[in-house]
């Protein structure tokens, strides 16, 4: 067993899943359900998208995805694999590589040795450690992170197999012999919670904490919401808040880690190159609304289709 003052280091798969389950499945445990499926907060629904160039090229796909290790999620539809087999290269968010692993494992952690209990008041220290200890994890994991890094951990699902949905389309594409891009380092997601000042990161992990009880219900209705493609829906309990967060911190939270990147992903996306056929394939919550990627395709001159 590990003592108080010993190391804990996350495996590869778990790194991989805290930060991309974080970066597109931003979810509250006390968001209400909409009596009816989604259209009304975005005026789309759907996971699988063509995308036609305006000026003629290959058609490309839009995918969106839930990174989440439930089976209903890994399933992957058939229009999807159609999709995918059919695209010259797979375009992810951030490419689960070595390289990347190993920048969110220095990202994530205090600089010069320091030690999360020195920067949270001694009460939130406590319900952190307790908070771990549900999840099975003893006090080393959380000893030398920062308070974003902690309260990433503790608004995802605890990783039971390290098969996630990102990491199954890499992986059938890389057995299919195409290239993978990613349209972020990880640096650059990381660097996005390096923007909040610590009272802030206190302020979210106050409230990823607050969650806890509820979280399995909130991750239900994500998963819900996703598998019936109920893209509005997303968006709705995304956006409803979460425990005792302030609403001014709720909607910077949301402009730094959804919008900001929804416009980079965007100018990403247009820049690739158009000979070329592409499965590109990001969390759900990205595509709808205004700022999303949907309407952000549409307004570039692209012809988007839903296909499933």
């Amino acid at each position: 067993m590990l003592r108080r003052t010993e190391a804990w280091h996350p495996g590869p798969c778990w790194l991989l899943l805290l930060l991309l389950w974080f970066s597109g499945a931003v979810a509250t445990a006390d968001a209400p359900v909409p009596a009816q499926g989604p259209s009304a907060a975005s005026g789309d629904e759907g996971l699988l998208f063509e995308l036609t160039p305006a000026g003629g090229g290959p058609t490309s796909y839009l995918f969106g995805t839930i990174h989440s290790e439930d089976p209903r999620v890994l399933a992957l539809p058939q229009p999807a694999v159609a999709a995918l087999a059919s695209a010259h290269t797979l375009v992810l968010e951030m490419v689960p590589d070595t390289a990347s692993i190993r920048a969110a494992a220095a990202a994530m952690r205090l600089d010069d040795g320091g030690r999360l209990e020195h920067l949270v008041p001694p009460e939130l220290y406590q319900r952190c450690l307790e908070a771990a200890a549900a999840r099975g994890l003893p006090e080393g994991a959380l000893a030398g992170l920062k308070p974003w890094a902690v309260m990433l951990l503790m608004s995802m699902p605890p990783a039971q197999t390290g098969e996630f949905l990102d990491r199954r389309l890499y992986e059938v594409a890389s057995a299919q012999d195409k290239p993978t891009l990613g349209l972020e380092a990880t640096g650059e997601q990381l660097s996005l919670f390096e923007q909040f000042s610590i009272d802030e990161q206190l302020g979210l992990l106050r409230s990823a904490l607050a969650a806890q009880a509820e979280r399995e219900q909130a991750l239900e209705n994500l998963v819900t919401a996703y598998t019936r493609g109920a893209l509005g829906e997303l968006l709705v309990l995304s956006d409803a808040g979460a425990p005792g967060l302030d609403p001014d911190l709720r909607a910077r939270f949301r402009q730094v880690v959804i919008d900001s990147r929804n416009a980079r992903m965007l100018r990403r996306i247009g820049a690739l190159p158009a000979d070329r056929s592409y499965f590109i394939a990001v969390g759900a919550l990205h595509l709808p609304g205004p700022t999303g990627l949907l309407a952000g395709l549409r307004e570039a001159g692209f012809g988007v289709r839903r296909l499933y």
